[in-house]
């Protein structure tokens, strides 16, 4: 929406608000576009920023007024260069660096550029990870930890608005705890880091597998703890904190599907044993008795007061 003239500098102006000065190089001919996401969750701040080839430089002169940070950063797509505490280094797609930004350093990145990073507080991060700065600028290892943080940065995107305030901050010190677990905690924060952050992503990851899945018949217990990484027991203790069991939320999620599609006008032409079968139920017999306690209405009931509801706002608009 702006024009290409004033994109940079209001690029500028926009991370200066994050206390994150910087200067930036453009290197895509004069035709620059930065398309940034900034989600403020408490102490912890995650972004993602997708670029035409650009160079970022942080100089000595803009660190006068920096906050005392570290930036976790993960690279979605193009090999990145970050040039941070004397190392510099060129990372691909799924890799992922420690940045102390309250040091020089300069990123670049190509056409396609894509990186998504968590900020945290350096005093918060010192107390779980011992002496982060001696990390920074240099690969952080891949693992489970790296997998789990990235997996829950991804859950974020279903945020259809900014949370609430105390859900924020939740939601920002889980972020602290993975970062730690990701950089590698000291021995008397590992429980916590362990019980607290870890635990949710990983619960996060089990619900939202099955929300991916539950349409596949044959999904099962078996299915999550596989391509997660977890056995079936830890699953199903993970998911017992929830007050449902695997049973329970892979059966909400396909009767929430199905109750969606009887009250779409763009699946009329689907008979009801279709739609069943469509959202993962092998018996429709079953899937009727089990929507009917869901809902308090039978799947062929709800479908038909659906369509009185749109006739009549066609009637009334008419």
């Amino acid at each position: 929406m702006l024009p290409e003239r004033a994109r940079l500098s209001t690029f500028r102006e926009e991370f200066a608000r994050l206390n994150l000065a910087l200067d930036v190089i453009d290197h895509s001919g004069g035709r620059p576009r930065i398309d940034v996401t900034y989600l403020p969750l408490g102490a912890v701040g995650v972004c993602s920023i997708v670029t035409t080839p650009v160079e970022f430089i942080r100089h000595k002169h803009h660190l006068k007024d920096s906050r005392d940070q570290f930036g976790l950063n993960i690279i979605e797509a193009q090999p990145v260069q970050f040039a941070n505490a004397g190392q510099e280094h060129v990372y691909d797609t799924g890799s992922a660096c420690l940045v102390d930004r309250g040091r020089p350093l300069r990123v670049f990145g190509p056409r396609g550029g894509s990186v998504k990073f968590v900020i945290v507080q350096a005093a918060a991060l010192k107390s779980l990870v011992a002496q982060p700065e001696d990390l920074s600028g240099r690969p952080v290892r891949p693992g489970p930890a790296l997998r789990l943080l990235d997996r829950y940065l991804r859950s974020l995107a279903s945020f259809k608005e900014p949370p609430s305030s105390k859900l924020a901050s939740t939601v920002g010190v889980h972020l602290l705890d993975l970062v730690a677990a990701t950089l590698g905690p000291t021995a008397e924060a590992a429980n916590i880091v362990t019980e607290r952050g870890v635990k949710a992503a990983k619960l996060q990851a089990i619900l939202a597998e099955v929300a991916r899945r539950f349409s596949d018949p044959n999904f099962d217990l078996n299915n999550v703890a596989g391509a997660l990484g977890m056995s079936r027991r830890y699953v199903q203790k993970l998911l017992e904190g929830t007050g449902k069991s695997f049973t329970e939320h892979l059966a909400g999620c396909r009767l929430e599907r199905a109750f969606a599609m009887l009250t779409d006008p763009h699946h009329l032409h689907l008979a009801i044993i279709d739609i069943a079968f469509a959202v993962g139920f092998g018996d429709v017999s079953h899937f009727n008795r089990s929507f009917r306690r869901r809902f308090g209405e039978t799947p062929s009931g709800v479908r038909a007061a659906s369509i009185l509801r749109q006739q009549s706002v066609q009637a009334a608009t008419r």
